[in-house]
C-alpha cells in the first residue's frame, strides 16, 4: 500500500510514507469525501514487463518483415550470372515434383478446384477452349473422384511421359512439360 495524499494537501516527496502515529496538520483542509488515503502500489514491474513485451511484440513482427520481404524478392529475381534463383522445386528431382504435382492434380479434381487445377496445367491445356470452368465441372460429375497413383515415370529434357493410374487400375499415359522452372501437367 502506498500514502495518496488528497489533491487539497501539499505534496509531498515521491516514495515518502507517513511515520507511525502521524497526523496531518490540522490547518490542512479535510480530504475530499470518500477519498482514499492509502491506495495498492502500482506495480512498477509489470509496467516494465507489458513495455518490455510491446518491444519484443514489434521486433518480432519487423522480423517477420524482413524475412517475407527477403523470401518474396529471392523468389523474384534472377541470380548475378542472370540464371534462374534456386527454389524449393529444384531441391526435388524431377520424378518427386511430378508426383508432387499429380497429389496436386487429384487434391483440385476432387475438392472442384478449377482455378487450382488450371495452375497445374501446361499453357497449352490452359488455352485449350475445351478446358473450361463448364467443362471441367461437366467432367467431374462424369469422371468423380479421383485415387491417382504414378507407376511410372520417364523424363526427356523438358518432358515427361508418365503412366499414371486412377484406384488402381485404368493405367493412362499422361505428358508433363516443364514450363517457368516447374512441371506442368498437360494431357487429360
Amino acid at each position: 500500500m502506498r500514502f495518496n495524499p488528497p489533491p487539497n494537501w501539499p505534496p509531498v516527496p515521491p516514495g515518502w510514507t507517513p511515520p507511525a502515529g502521524w497526523h496531518p496538520d490540522p490547518s490542512w483542509p479535510p480530504p475530499p469525501t470518500g477519498w482514499p488515503l492509502w491506495v495498492p502500489d502500482r506495480n512498477p514491474g509489470r509496467r516494465t514487463a507489458v513495455i518490455l513485451g510491446a518491444v519484443v511484440a514489434v521486433l518480432l513482427i519487423a522480423g517477420a518483415a524482413v524475412v517475407t520481404v527477403a523470401v518474396t524478392r529471392d523468389g523474384q529475381s534472377a541470380g548475378t550470372d542472370g540464371t534462374p534463383p534456386p527454389t524449393t522445386a529444384s531441391a526435388l528431382s524431377d520424378e518427386d515434383q511430378i508426383e508432387k504435382v499429380v497429389a496436386q492434380f487429384e487434391q483440385a479434381w476432387n475438392g472442384q478446384e478449377y482455378d487450382n487445377l488450371r495452375n497445374l496445367m501446361c499453357a497449352e491445356m490452359r488455352s485449350d477452349e475445351q478446358f473450361s470452368r463448364a467443362n471441367f465441372a461437366e467432367m467431374r460429375d462424369e469422371m468423380g473422384t479421383l485415387s491417382l497413383t504414378v507407376t511410372s515415370i520417364e523424363v526427356t529434357g523438358e518432358t515427361a511421359d508418365t503412366v499414371i493410374e486412377n484406384d488402381g487400375t485404368d493405367p493412362d499415359n499422361i505428358a508433363f512439360a516443364y514450363e517457368n522452372g516447374q512441371w506442368k501437367w498437360c494431357e487429360l
